[in-house]
């Protein structure tokens, strides 16, 4: 059952300020702090902020850097106090801002989770009832009773927000924390976020990704040099972001969003085969997606046992440029008779949405009418890269039907088609690659909102 907001207050900020005093030298520092000396020059990083947060609403809190977002989020955690104003919390909170900043290196990540458990204010027999479940959520194996100066960065930020993600909390705070782990972690983490959001749980959320922030959020806050700019729904939010960021730094945002969504490396099985060419296009690297440690789930009649994804050249490609074409190239084993060959690719983004699916269902492609046992069947489907800059995650699937059916499929309606169709094989979460953003060309950028951008065109008639 969905949460509806209610008018109920979780956070009200009144007239919040917050000022540092900024010193030419570490003498001059010194010698305030000690001797109370005159000096120094005040830094405001936050001016005045007021906002409310009501029960249950995801809350975005967007700017800059140096804005100011971290500093609010940090008082709102009650790391730090501000100068002036109040602020008012109501209900429990987890804040997942240093993600494992109370860890201890020397004790075992099993023991870590109580020690992190209990920081947050959560009591023994709370997380006795959660272990097994953050252990399952931070999927670190048998690491979890190593030391944690054993562990990669990867494992450690793991353990650190599953702890965290975990609490029982009314509110939770989040400064750029999903920003963490490869892109599989990311979506199992935005999964996680949902549920929370679906309990009526209170999100507020610190990002430079403004898709995010416009998908996952109800309202949000933009701030600038500590003043609050824009305040209301995150779509009218991130639009006034895009254009004060315009006028201070043409461009900027998107170099920030690269750098907060640099690919993750996939493990890449090098093959040997014959020449493979579809038209103009032939294969020139050998190199494919590991599929050793993915589960194929299927009916023992196909078996997909190479999928890449390569360039115009055919050569290996793994971050795309806004706009590119990529190819998907599977390879199949026909272990019994098949009619019509059906495949299909599915892009998920980082929350773990789908964007794209598309199967020759849909493509006016020549099909073969039957294919039979032992035979090697070759896929090639050629997509192009009109998506927001981000990671991304693809699952692969292979059906069937009878040739007559796919010629009647332009009168039939998607469940009838679907009746008349037998799934053969599927995996999932083959792959990630990346897209950035396109700097050069025409048009010199893509810009939109959302997740892709959808061909068409804008007329303008003026009659006086």
């Amino acid at each position: 059952m969905s949460y509806n907001v209610g008018e109920e207050v979780a956070i009200r900020v009144s007239n919040v300020t917050k000022a540092y005093k900024i010193f030419d030298t570490p003498g001059q520092r010194f010698l305030y702090h000690m001797f109370h000396t005159k000096g120094g020059q005040d830094f405001i990083a936050l001016d005045n902020v007021n906002f409310e947060v009501k029960k249950g609403e995801s809350f975005g809190i967007i700017g800059r850097n140096g804005s100011g977002k971290s500093t609010m989020l940090q008082i709102l955690a009650g790391i730090i106090k501000a100068t002036s104003g109040e602020v008012q919390v109501e209900g429990r909170v987890a804040a997942l801002l240093e993600l494992g900043s109370g860890f201890n290196p020397e004790s075992t990540g099993y023991e870590n989770i109580y020690m992190n458990a209990a920081i947050l204010g959560v009591s023994k027999e709370d997380i006795d009832a959660k272990v097994s479940e953050i252990i399952e959520f931070a999927d670190i194996g048998d690491f979890v009773n190593q030391p944690v100066k054993t562990y990669s960065s990867g494992m450690f930020v793991r353990l650190a927000f599953a702890v965290a993600i975990n609490v029982d909390a009314d509110i939770l705070l989040i400064d750029e924390a999903l920003a963490v782990g490869d892109i599989f972690f990311r979506q199992k983490c935005y999964k996680k976020l949902n549920q929370l959001k679906e309990e009526g749980k209170t999100i507020v959320l610190v990002s430079h990704g403004m898709n995010e922030v416009e998908q996952f959020c109800d309202r949000a806050l933009l701030l600038n040099k500590g003043e609050v700019i824009e305040l209301g729904s995150s779509r009218d939010v991130v639009k006034k972001y895009y254009i004060l960021d315009a006028e201070l730094d043409h461009g900027k945002h998107l170099k920030m969003q690269m750098a907060h969504n640099c690919i993750q490396q996939d493990k890449i099985l090098s093959v040997e085969d014959d020449s493979i060419e579809f038209g103009n296009w032939r294969l020139n690297d050998d190199l494919f997606y590991d599929l050793s440690d993915k589960k194929e789930i299927g009916n023992e009649k196909v078996h997909i046992t190479k999928v890449g994804l390569f360039d115009e050249q055919g050569k290996v490609k793994r971050v795309f440029t806004q706009g590119e074409w990529a190819y998907f190239l599977a390879e199949a084993e026909i272990i019994k008779n098949i009619d019509v060959p059906l495949y299909c690719i599915v892009l998920y983004d980082q929350r773990n949405i789908i964007i794209h699916g598309k199967d020759n269902l849909q493509i006016d492609s020549v099909v073969p009418k039957v294919v039979k046992k032992n035979s090697k069947l070759f896929i090639l489907q050629k997509m192009r890269m009109d998506i927001g800059i981000g990671d991304y995650t693809f699952d692969v699937g292979m059906a069937t039907m009878s040739y007559e059916n796919f010629k009647m499929r332009s009168y039939r309606n998607q469940e009838e088609v679907n009746e008349t169709m037998e799934r053969l094989s599927t995996i999932t979460r083959v792959g990630s690659f990346s897209v950035h953003t396109k700097a050069i060309g025409e048009p010199m950028q893509l810009m939109f909102h959302g997740c892709a951008d959808l061909a068409g065109n804008i007329q303008i008639k003026v009659k006086e």
